[in-house]
């Protein structure tokens, strides 16, 4: 089958390049935006055409030459496979338009020798920790791998490094990046994982509590919110205000929670007006 247009634009151009004209109503306000160029250098017309108005072309010599700067591999794009981020590239010069998503990567930690089993095949997670400090999965490869204790999402980078300080009894720690993204929670509940107990560390702000109770619902009756015995004091000490400022309406949102876990943070950030990055649960383990 012979590929179409590379977007709406594209149509639109490949009409005006095979007859010089279209009518002025078939083009969106973005796509004519983005050909304000052509009509400021009178390349592109808009006249008068019976009860409605047409767009006809002047020049067609700069028009190929404008088609080409925007689309390098042309008006129906590149032919064959690519990635589809070099896909965007190839087509239309950037990366954030592709479609489509590339496979998920996740970084995880491995401790206690955990280990991921399918059938006969393992993966020593725990060993691959202990050598290089950090192990990769694609999480598209990993239907019917399991593995069994406790699993920690770690919100962010520094933490996750230092996660074994923190919290010994973690078996697994997986770098969640800020928001764990829904394909990794659907991967958290597939039967290989069920046996797993999820512990969040979040940042404790009003985002973090949200995200919480996100991964709560993916995964009830198994999550938990890691809830270190000195959290007020690092509130108290650590904490900032601008946590707060900046999720006002989530804060308000989460007042109205039945968690338990929740209800005693949100309890933190009334009483002491801030919130506390995570990496403050560092500072005591130095």
């Amino acid at each position: 089958m012979k590929p179409g247009p590379v977007d709406s634009l594209a149509k639109q151009l490949t009409i005006l390049s095979n007859s010089s004209s279209l009518p002025a109503s078939s083009i969106s306000r973005r796509d004519r935006m983005r050909l304000q160029s052509l009509f400021d250098a009178g390349v592109i017309e808009e006249v008068r055409s019976g009860a409605g108005r047409r767009l006809i072309v002047t020049n067609q010599a700069v028009l190929q030459a404008f088609i080409k700067s925007l689309y390098p591999s042309g008006l129906e794009g590149l032919k064959g496979d690519l990635p589809a981020r070099s896909k965007a590239v190839a087509e239309r010069k950037d990366s954030k338009r592709a479609s489509g998503k590339a496979p998920t990567t996740i970084l995880i930690r491995g401790f206690n020798l955990c280990t991921f089993y399918k059938d006969s095949s393992q993966l020593p997670v725990a060993e691959w920790t202990e050598s290089v400090g950090i192990a990769a999965l694609c999480l598209d490869s990993m239907e019917g791998w399991q593995c069994q204790g406790t699993l920690g999402l770690v919100e962010n980078l520094e933490t996750f490094w230092h996660i074994e300080k923190i919290a010994p009894f973690v078996d697994l720690a997986i770098y969640a990046e800020g928001r764990i993204g829904t394909d990794v929670l659907d991967w958290l509940k597939s039967p290989g994982m069920i046996a797993t107990r999820v512990i969040h560390f979040p940042d404790y702000d009003p985002v973090g509590m949200d995200e919480f109770l996100r991964i709560k619902r993916s995964c009830p009756e198994r999550s938990e919110l890691y809830r270190p015995p000195d959290l007020e004091i690092l509130f108290a000490r650590y904490g900032k205000a601008k946590l707060l400022q900046d999720s006002v309406a989530v804060l308000a949102r989460l007042r109205k929670s039945t968690d338990a876990d929740v209800r005693y943070v949100v309890g933190l950030m009334d009483q002491y007006g801030v919130g506390l990055e995570q990496e403050g649960l560092l500072i005591h383990q130095h």
